[in-house]
C-alpha cells in the first residue's frame, strides 16, 4: 500500500479580543496530542488552569511525556501579576520529575513545539489577556497574531532555537535558590500592598496570623538559610515565601525542608515591603512539656528520662554523626529529645535520670514535635535519680 506524504500545513491563528480564540484552541490541540515532549517558551505566564485538561490528555497518551519550560522571572513582573509563580508550581506538581524549568530575563519570544513535529509562534503571551480569556479579572483582552506550522524545516529551525536558548549562559535553572525565593517573597509582599483580598485568602490557606500593625506569625517549610537571611516557603502554597532579614540564628538548628515557625513585622527595604523577623528574646523561657509548640527557642525545661528510644549512626558531609533519641517526661506530658554526638557519655543516660535543658528549641520531624539543643549554646545537665 502506498502512503501519501503528509503535506505541510501553515495556519494563521490570531487572538482578537474575546471574539477569536484560535491561538488558545490550537495550543490546547497541540498539547493534548503530545506523545513524547513539549517545549514551551513564554516570558509571561498567568494561564496555568487553562492547561490542566490538555496536560492531562498528554499524560494519558504517555505518562512519561516530558515538558521543558523557559520563562522569564523578574520581581517587577511577579509584582505586576504578569507572572504567577503558582502556575509554574502547579505544572511542577502535575509532571513531577518530568518537567524541567529555566528562566531567562532577556526572553521575549513566545512559542510551543510538540514532539519536534509542530510549532506555534507569535505575539500572544501565555496569559488570559494574551489569549482572549473570557474572564474579566484576567485583564484587558489583546489583539495578537500567531502562526502554526508543521513544516519540517521550520519546526527543525524552531527546535534549534530552543536548544540554543536552553543551553545559553543567560538561562538559569528554576530551583529554590536565593533569587527565585526572593521573587516569591516579593510576590507575597506585593499582594499584601496591592491586593489585600487575595492576601487574606493566602493567610487563611497558610493559617498565618497577621495583626493590624503588620506583625506576622507564619509556620512553613525552611527553603534557604544563611547567617543574615532565611526564606520560609508556604506549606500549601509553595509559590509564596516569607523572607527573614537581620538575625536568623533561631533557625540555625533547623535543616532545609524542616517545618519552622517564625514571627516578624513588615519592614521597608529598598522601596519594597518585605517580611522581616523580630529581634530574638535575650532571655531563656521556662516551660513544661505540655506548653511546648513549634517554633520555640531559648527553652529551659526539666524532665526525667523514660527510655533511650534509638541510636542512629549516619554519614554526613561533615563526617560521621550519632543521633540519640531520648524519651523524656514531666508532670504534664512527654516528648522526644534529640541529642547529637554523645553529648552525654555512654552509660550515664538511662531511665529514671532527671535532667535540665537550657537553650533548647522545638522542631517537627515527620509530624512529631521534638525537642533539641541549640547548636552553639544548648546545654544539658544531669540532676541524678
Amino acid at each position: 500500500m502506498l502512503f501519501k506524504k503528509r503535506e505541510p500545513v501553515t495556519e494563521f491563528v490570531p487572538t482578537f479580543l474575546k471574539e477569536d480564540r484560535s491561538a488558545l484552541r490550537k495550543i490546547h490541540e497541540m498539547i493534548s496530542g503530545a506523545q513524547n515532549h513539549i517545549y514551551i517558551v513564554y516570558p509571561w505566564i498567568t494561564l496555568g488552569e487553562e492547561f490542566i485538561i490538555p496536560f492531562e490528555n498528554a499524560l494519558s497518551n504517555n505518562k512519561d511525556v516530558e515538558v521543558y519550560l523557559i520563562t522569564k522571572l523578574e520581581k517587577e513582573d511577579v509584582f505586576r501579576r504578569l507572572h504567577q509563580l503558582d502556575d509554574v508550581e502547579r505544572w511542577k506538581s502535575i509532571f513531577g520529575d518530568n518537567i524541567s524549568i529555566k528562566y531567562n530575563n532577556n526572553l521575549h519570544a513566545k512559542m510551543i513545539i510538540v514532539d519536534d513535529t509542530e510549532m506555534i509562534a507569535g505575539s500572544s503571551n501565555l496569559t488570559g489577556s494574551g489569549l482572549g480569556s473570557s474572564r474579566d479579572y484576567e485583564g484587558k483582552p489583546q489583539i495578537e497574531a500567531n502562526i502554526y506550522t508543521n513544516d519540517r524545516k521550520a519546526v527543525e529551525n524552531g527546535v534549534g532555537f530552543f536548544v540554543r536558548l536552553w543551553s545559553h549562559k543567560t538561562s538559569n535553572k528554576y530551583v529554590n535558590d536565593e533569587y527565585v525565593l526572593s521573587c516569591k517573597s516579593y510576590h507575597l509582599s506585593g499582594i499584601y500592598q496591592r491586593y489585600r483580598k487575595d492576601f487574606d485568602k493566602i493567610v487563611n490557606q497558610e493559617k498565618m496570623r497577621v495583626k493590624d500593625d503588620g506583625t506576622l506569625k507564619f509556620s512553613g517549610i525552611l527553603g534557604y538559610l544563611d547567617s543574615k537571611k532565611a526564606y520560609v516557603l508556604g506549606k500549601t502554597r509553595k509559590d509564596i515565601a516569607v523572607k527573614l532579614l537581620r538575625d536568623s540564628r533561631s533557625l540555625n538548628s533547623s535543616k532545609i525542608g524542616d517545618e519552622v515557625e517564625i514571627s516578624g513585622k513588615f519592614n521597608r527595604i529598598e522601596g519594597h515591603i518585605e517580611f522581616t523577623i523580630k529581634e530574638l528574646s535575650k532571655g531563656t523561657d521556662k516551660f513544661n512539656i505540655n506548653n511546648l509548640r513549634l517554633g520555640l527557642s531559648k527553652i529551659k525545661i526539666k524532665g526525667e528520662v523514660i527510655s533511650i528510644e534509638e541510636v542512629i549512626e549516619m554519614e554526613t558531609k561533615y563526617g560521621s554523626k550519632v543521633l540519640t533519641l531520648v524519651k523524656i517526661k514531666d508532670d504534664t506530658g512527654d516528648i522526644t529529645l534529640e541529642l547529637w554526638d554523645n553529648i552525654i557519655p555512654s552509660g550515664k543516660l538511662k531511665g529514671g535520670i532527671k535532667l535540665e535543658i537550657t537553650n533548647g528549641y522545638t522542631k517537627v520531624h515527620e509530624g512529631e514535635l521534638r525537642l533539641g539543643l541549640q547548636k552553639n549554646d544548648g546545654k544539658i545537665k544531669l540532676l541524678g535519680v
